[in-house]
């Protein structure tokens, strides 16, 4: 039996996050391209390329909160929540917890919360570790007890779902099941938990854009024209407008963006060739930096 979720007032402020975010993005372009090239514009760039992951985060809460709702038989509970499915088995739930009996609120929530979303995981008083798949807030909560895990949910009609689970738990189950998370291959990847790769994408990346930076707040210093390649006498070659300044730091983008994908596509069969290319896109920004000071200089 399917239990439904009410979806309402987390899709609606899902949405209205997402409408501010664009919203802040555009008028960040419009200031962008009505002001010249400058530290501001190295800052609304920042704030632009950071809505980015934000607003895919957002669209998969909602994609979640969508595909969410709680499925009852006589062997298991099964929690849907976007890809993702928890499989409680009903003789292992111990008790059902109202949110109202939980006192001090939740401890160390770590996940998405807002007015009609909580997904995540915390500290629940008399329920330890506690997941929460939920469309309401705390008091409109069922915690789902277990000896391992608890499971926080919010059917709307709590009162038939708990009765629906006492009287499964008194036919008994027809089968054994085993209480576990059905997600796609891609939640389980070693990269996402690989510190080594973290920090050598991370300071690629924060080489990159700083370099970037440098050059936004150097800019409105330098005159029109600058020299752009020097002979070998040290005499200047050629010359252009002071945004070729920009050269260096677009093909760092490049580099990182190749070998980020590229690094990502080999991991899971030669970790050390994925080390390999993130390693030389940090000695690429390294040698980039050293062009584009030397530039900036002259």
């Amino acid at each position: 039996m399917e239990w439904l979720t009410d979806k309402r007032t987390g899709t609606q402020t899902g949405l209205l996050f997402i409408i501010g975010l664009v919203v802040l993005d555009i008028l960040c372009l419009i200031v962008m391209i009505t002001r010249p090239i400058g530290p501001l514009t190295f800052i609304l760039s920042l704030i632009m390329l950071a809505s980015i992951p934000l607003l895919a985060l957002i669209g998969y809460q909602l994609y979640g909160l969508a595909r969410s709702g709680y499925d009852v038989d006589r062997n298991a509970v099964t929690i849907q929540w976007g890809p993702v499915k928890q499989i409680v088995p009903v003789e292992s739930i111990q008790r059902i917890m109202l949110g109202t009996e939980v006192e001090g609120g939740v401890r160390g929530f770590h996940g998405w919360r807002w007015p009609g979303l909580m997904q995540g995981q915390g500290e629940v008083p008399e329920a330890d570790l506690t997941v929460f798949y939920a469309s309401a807030a705390l008091p409109q909560q069922l915690i789902l007890v277990t000896p391992t895990i608890s499971y926080a949910i919010s059917p709307v009609d709590a009162a038939g779902f708990i009765e629906s689970i006492k009287a499964r738990y008194e036919l008994g189950p027809t089968q054994a099941v085993a209480q576990t998370t059905e997600q796609p291959a891609f939640f389980d990847w070693p990269l996402w938990s690989d510190r080594v790769a973290h920090y050598l994408v991370i300071t690629g990346t924060t080489m990159c854009l700083l370099l970037f930076g440098l050059v936004s707040l150097r800019l409105p210093q330098l005159p029109a024209v600058i020299p752009l390649h020097y002979n070998a006498l040290g005499l200047p070659d050629r010359t252009g407008p002071a945004t070729q300044a920009f050269i260096l730091p677009l093909i760092g983008l490049l580099a990182l963006g190749a070998n980020t994908v590229l690094g990502g596509l080999f991991y899971r069969r030669e970790q050390v060739a994925s080390y390999l290319l993130w390693g030389g896109t940090l000695v690429v920004q390294v040698l980039l930096w050293i062009g584009t000071t030397n530039l900036l200089r002259a």
